[in-house]
């Protein structure tokens, strides 16, 4: 991890929706964390600080133990590059600003841009494909009692769970069918709204660029378990290692499986901190000390982070389990076709939107999966493209660090080509496609799948890979230049 002014380790928050420039990095005290966030932040007398979150509500900190920055938020940005196109009449600036916009977790503004694109001119072939894709997401999907059997089956559940639908989805689950206190929704239409997200984000990507995805029939099946130990038990039937994670695709069933209170250590520091202080806001309250109102004050921002920490984790697992969902369903890696682990895995860590993103989209740049590259980029034995696109990367990782580390290099190797080569990338993709095995391919058929797009020789690739990847920063990594 990262040191930074702070002598703190930083983890920043989603908050890609708000519209103005503050940049706050707020140390936990007692803890080896922060938090990075966007929002609007006023300076009070008495040495005091409100911010207002466009999400979470009011939080207060003092001004003694924030640093502020400033920085123009992903909204702004996007807002103005749309702006500037549509006063120029200009398509393809439209176009551009809309995939801006989608890399950086804004649906709402991508769809923004690619309107304003088809009211300039309906006819250019990009516009033509994303409002073809648009009106495919948009029709009807057929609810399907055969589809709540196979996750029935699959399941086996021991206690009643219920089956909710949205558009693209069926979900079953057993999670509280009240609203958290402070949200809109209950956990099960949260996470539905998530899957929905990167659904739709997932192929317009795709579709921005060139490449026309099947869009999925159905819905696609989900399960989320209100109680680890349920989803350990069906982790346990799948032989899948889950001690670590918060969700799994599960090929064989077509069918994605979560449990509501996932782990990382910054959700677990964050939620038993927030119950202490809850436990001493009712005892000062009860008390009246003199301290009350600072403790109460305290607590409640506490207790307002902690939803957030919880939120980023949903985040990063749906993004990305659906992206394996979604890869397995839209003809890009199908059932059936023996996908090595880490053009599987990389595809996964490029769309999802991690925890540790402030503005979190499409290849984002996730600080840990970073460092990890970073860690292993002086090997050259390991850090080869050979040695990943062969797989033996992840088949002869030995231990959780060779294992974290192979993610590292898959989401690295990933970005690079989908940024720089992404037409290569996708012939990759469909040659292995192509492919029927129910067992893994040899190493050696492997590198020469792709051997077959990339040449044999990648002395050239290989130097524009590492280049690139020093090119690549960190949310606070930006924020912390510009203001330096």
């Amino acid at each position: 991890m990262r040191h930074f002014p702070t002598s703190v380790f930083a983890f920043l928050v989603l908050a890609s929706s708000a519209a103005w420039g503050d940049i706050p990095l707020y140390p936990i005290p007692g803890t080896p964390l922060a938090f990075t966030l966007q929002g609007r932040v006023t300076a009070n007398p008495g040495g005091s600080v409100t911010f207002r979150h466009s999400r979470f509500g009011v939080l207060y900190f003092s001004l003694d133990n924030v640093g502020i920055y400033k920085s123009q938020t992903t909204k702004e940005i996007a807002d103005q590059k749309l702006r500037k196109a549509v006063s120029k009449a200009d398509v393809d600036a439209c176009l551009a600003a809309g995939s801006w916009a989608l890399h950086h977790g804004l649906l709402r503004e991508f769809y923004e841009a690619a309107s304003a694109a088809w009211k300039i001119d309906r006819t250019h072939p990009t516009v033509k494909r994303l409002a073809a894709l648009k009106q495919k997401i948009s029709a009807d999907v057929a609810a399907s009692a055969e589809q709540e059997r196979e996750i029935q089956e699959y399941v086996k559940p021991g206690k009643p769970m219920t089956f909710v639908r949205s558009k693209h989805f069926l979900l079953l689950h057993d999670t509280p069918t009240t609203k958290p206190s402070g949200s809109k929704w209950t956990r099960s239409e949260e996470r539905l709204r998530l899957l929905e997200t990167v659904y739709e984000s997932y192929l317009m990507k795709f579709c921005l660029q060139g490449l026309e995805l099947e869009v999925p029939k159905e819905h696609l099946k989900v399960v989320l378990f209100a109680d680890k130990v349920d989803y350990l038990k069906l982790g346990d039937r799948s032989e899948m290692e889950l001690t670590k994670a918060a969700g799994f695709y599960h090929m064989k069933a077509n069918t994605a499986v979560f449990y509501d209170q996932g782990t990382n250590e910054i959700f677990e520091v964050m939620d038993r901190l927030n119950k202490e202080l809850q436990r001493g806001k009712q005892q000062a309250i009860k008390e009246r000390s003199e301290d009350a109102r600072d403790i109460v004050r305290f607590a409640n921002t506490i207790q307002l982070l902690t939803r957030v920490a919880r939120e980023n984790q949903d985040i990063e697992v749906v993004s990305h389990e659906a992206t394996h969902h979604l890869a397995a369903n839209t003809g890009l890696m199908p059932v059936g076709a023996p996908v090595p682990l880490w053009a599987a895995e990389g595809l996964a860590t490029y769309f999802e939107s991690p925890k540790d993103a402030a503005w979190s989209g499409i290849g984002a740049v996730n600080r840990q999966r970073l460092k990890w590259y970073r860690e292993l980029a002086l090997d050259r034995v390991h850090s080869d493209i050979d040695f990943i696109v062969s797989d033996q990367i992840f088949t002869l990782a030995a231990a959780d660090v060779a294992v974290v580390h192979a993610y590292g290099q898959a989401w690295a190797l990933t970005h690079f080509l989908m940024e720089r080569h992404f037409d290569k990338l996708v012939a990759y993709y469909r040659l292995i496609a192509q492919k029927r095995s129910k067992k893994r391919l040899p190493a050696k058929e492997y590198l020469g799948l792709f051997n077959q797009v990339f040449g044999k020789s990648k002395v050239g690739l290989d130097r524009e890979w590492r280049q690139y990847m020093k090119s690549l920063k960190t949310d606070v990594e930006s924020v912390l230049e510009e203001n330096y």
